[in-house]
């Protein structure tokens, strides 16, 4: 598998180690023409960072120190003269270029112009639609986006993105190629923000909400997270929670937020009045956002509670319990 990384940034470098670390060996190609003095400057740059990050992955566990320079030697870093004659026999490209639509354009059509059509391009893009860049790539059909989270090497999810001219083959290629590493790709429309940036700006801007109200102090309001919202959801699916605590009751704190803080920020979409409507309550009427028709719920329940402590457990902090 040749696997092609264009762009020596954070993001091509955590790509690029999260291969190297499944025993892949790769490409990171330099994205802009440098004095080979400068070149030289960004080669000693590069490595010395992904020798810091795998320095770090080695004190928190995850690899021995003895390997990393195993998997350093698994990084080739090209300058960007060589971009032709390293992606001819590319199975796989990323292109992890700054977020300018100037600059990506310029890259992809270089990619799809130096690759043979087998050759899937993909983006990284956390903010343009796959659609808009798939007119840059000769062949568009062999062209998706795959939005890893950051830092790619730990973060399992992958959000794929096929542009309207993406055939199926290609989409099935890249996924068996993430689960192979381990990753678990999922797929979605091209939308602004896919779908954990989406969730995760509104959810930051609240915070900052909150924050400026005064309603609480930047340490509580954390704490709210890591040890409430995030502990709950990850555990559980947002729709998934819905289904469990009822969507009326969703619908009646939407209402209820929605005219005492006179804001329709907290107005629930038309899909959850429609639930309510048609009696779809989740877990209560077996029917919501998931089918529960054919679930035995109370083992369900019981295994989502015993993953709940298995994470309380990690954190430290279990629930005391005092028998007397």
């Amino acid at each position: 598998m040749n696997i092609v990384i264009v762009g020596c940034g954070r993001m091509g470098q955590g790509i690029a180690l999260t291969y190297a670390l499944a025993g892949y060996s790769v490409h990171l190609l330099d994205a802009k023409a440098r004095r080979p003095k400068k070149f030289l400057e960004l080669l000693d740059q590069t490595q010395k960072d992904l020798y810091e990050t795998l320095n770090i992955l080695h004190k928190i566990d995850l690899i021995k120190k003895l390997h990393i320079k195993g998997i350093l030697k698994k990084i080739t870093v090209l300058k960007y003269s060589k971009f032709y004659k390293n992606l001819n026999s590319a199975d796989v490209i990323f292109e992890c270029v700054p977020e300018k639509l100037k600059i990506k354009k310029h890259i992809l059509e270089l990619l799809g112009n130096a690759t043979n059509k087998k050759t899937i391009i993909s983006s990284t893009t956390s903010t343009i639609l796959s659609n808009e860049l798939s007119q840059f790539v000769k062949f568009p059909e062999r062209f998706l986006n795959a939005h890893w989270l950051n830092p790619p090497y730990l973060m399992p999810l992958i959000e794929i993105s096929p542009a309207k001219e993406t055939n199926t083959k290609n989409i099935n290629r890249i996924f068996k190629l993430f689960k192979s590493i381990g990753k678990i790709p999922i797929k979605c429309s091209p939308s602004p923000g896919y779908i954990v940036p989406r969730i995760q700006t509104l959810a930051m801007n609240e915070a900052a909400r909150i924050y400026q109200e005064k309603i609480a102090s930047s340490e509580d309001i954390d704490k709210s997270v890591i040890y409430g919202f995030g502990l709950r959801f990850a555990v559980l699916g947002l729709l998934e929670f819905i289904d469990w605590g009822g969507v009326d009751t969703l619908n009646n704190a939407s209402d209820y937020m929605t005219k005492s803080m006179k804001d329709k920020r907290f107005t629930a979409p038309n899909i959850i009045k429609q639930h309510v409507n048609h009696n779809n309550l989740g877990i209560s009427t077996k029917s919501g956002f998931m089918d529960w028709k054919n679930i035995d719920i109370r083992n369900y329940q019981e295994k989502k509670l015993r993953k709940f402590i298995e994470m309380t457990k990690l954190l430290g902090i279990k629930p005391k319990i005092k028998i007397t």
